[in-house]
C-alpha cells in the first residue's frame, strides 16, 4: 500500500499546484462521504474571494490520509482520520517496533462517525449474530477507515462473514442489485449517498441495529442513528460511533504553515455558530475544546 499511497500523494499534490491561491491542502474523503463535506464548510468559513487559506483534497479516506499525513516522504501534513484508526496504527507501531506517528497532533475533534450496519429490508439481518461465512459483507477498502472499524468487529466478535473489499461508492449500487447482502460505512449521519428517497429505490433498505456483546464495542460510543436521519429510516437504530480527529504532523509545518494552520483553527473557533447553522447537521454535536490531551497530544497554537 506503501508504493501506492506516495505515488497517490504526488499526483494529487502535482495537480493541487495548478490552484496558485491553494494554502493548507486538508485530505478529507470521498465526495460522497462526510468528511468531504466538514472540509468544504471549513472552506466556506475560512476562505475568501482574495485569500483561500485551504483546499479540500478529496481521497478514498482516513487510512490514506493519516499514512500519507505520517509518510515523511508525502507532502501532505494535514487531513481528517477516524479515532480508532489513530490507535490501530498506534498499536501497529508498537508491534512492530517503529515510531511512525511521532509528530501527529490531534488539531481538534470533530463530530462522532456512526458504524452503520446496511441492508435490504426482508434480508433476515436483524443483527451482527445473522451475518454468517455465507453472508456477502461490503467493508470498504484498506484506504479507509471502515476497513479497520468493520474487521476490528469481526475479530472481537469472532463472526466470520465473507468479507468484501468494496468502496462505499459502489456498495450501494452492489447491495441494490444483489451483488452484496450488507455494507458496513463509518460517517457522520445523515451520509449523503445513502440519504436518498424510497421511492427512488428498487427495494427497501434497512439499518441493522448494533448491541454490543462480549466486549466488542468496549471502546466505541455508544449511540442512536433517529428515525428520519435517513429519508428511509422509520426508527430509532441503535449503533455506535468513533469520533473523527483533524490531524497534523508537525514536524512538516513550516513557518508559513504553522501561520496558516493558526487561522483556520480561529476562523472555525469564531464561525461555530454558522458552521452550526448551515453546515453539516453534525456540526452541532462538536466541541473543538473537549479532547483530553492524556489520549492522544493536542497540537498546540
Amino acid at each position: 500500500m506503501k508504493n501506492y499511497s506516495l505515488l497517490f500523494a504526488i499526483l494529487i499534490f502535482v495537480l493541487a499546484q495548478s490552484n496558485v491561491n491553494a494554502q493548507l491542502q486538508v485530505l478529507s474523503g470521498s465526495e460522497q462521504g462526510s468528511y468531504f463535506e466538514f472540509v468544504n464548510d471549513m472552506a466556506d468559513v475560512v476562505n475568501t474571494d482574495s485569500v483561500k487559506l485551504i483546499t479540500n483534497t478529496k481521497t478514498e479516506g482516513s487510512a490514506i490520509n493519516l499514512e500519507n499525513i505520517a509518510d515523511p516522504s508525502s507532502p501532505f501534513k494535514l487531513g481528517l482520520i477516524q479515532e480508532d484508526y489513530l490507535y490501530y496504527m498506534q498499536n501497529k507501531d508498537l508491534i512492530q517496533n517503529t515510531n511512525k506517528l511521532k509528530n501527529i497532533k490531534v488539531v481538534m475533534p470533530l463530530a462522532n462517525e456512526e458504524i452503520h450496519l446496511v441492508t435490504r429490508k426482508g434480508e433476515g439481518i436483524t443483527g451482527l449474530r445473522d451475518l454468517t461465512d455465507s453472508t456477502m459483507v461490503a467493508v470498504g477498502k484498506r484506504s479507509q477507515g471502515t476497513y479497520t472499524t468493520a474487521n476490528n468487529i469481526k475479530d472481537k466478535t469472532r463472526i466470520f462473514w465473507m468479507s468484501m473489499p468494496v468502496l462505499f461508492e459502489d456498495a450501494l449500487r452492489m447491495l441494490l442489485i444483489n451483488q452484496l447482502d450488507a455494507f458496513f460505512v463509518v460517517g457522520s449521519a445523515p451520509l449523503e449517498k445513502l440519504n436518498v428517497n424510497p421511492q427512488a429505490l428498487s427495494t427497501e433498505l434497512e439499518l441493522v441495529p448494533l448491541v454490543d456483546f462480549d466486549g466488542w464495542a468496549k471502546y466505541y460510543n455508544d449511540d442512536i442513528i433517529t428515525a428520519g436521519t435517513y429519508k428511509w429510516l422509520e426508527k430509532d437504530v441503535p449503533t455506535f460511533s468513533v469520533q473523527s480527529l483533524l490531524v497534523v504532523n508537525e514536524a512538516k509545518l513550516t513557518d508559513s504553515d504553522k501561520k496558516m494552520l493558526d487561522k483556520l483553527i480561529n476562523g472555525i473557533t469564531k464561525n461555530m455558530d454558522k458552521l452550526k447553522a448551515n453546515g453539516h447537521p453534525k456540526w452541532k454535536e462538536v466541541d473543538i475544546t473537549s479532547w483530553d490531551d492524556d489520549d492522544w497530544p493536542l497540537y498546540k497554537k
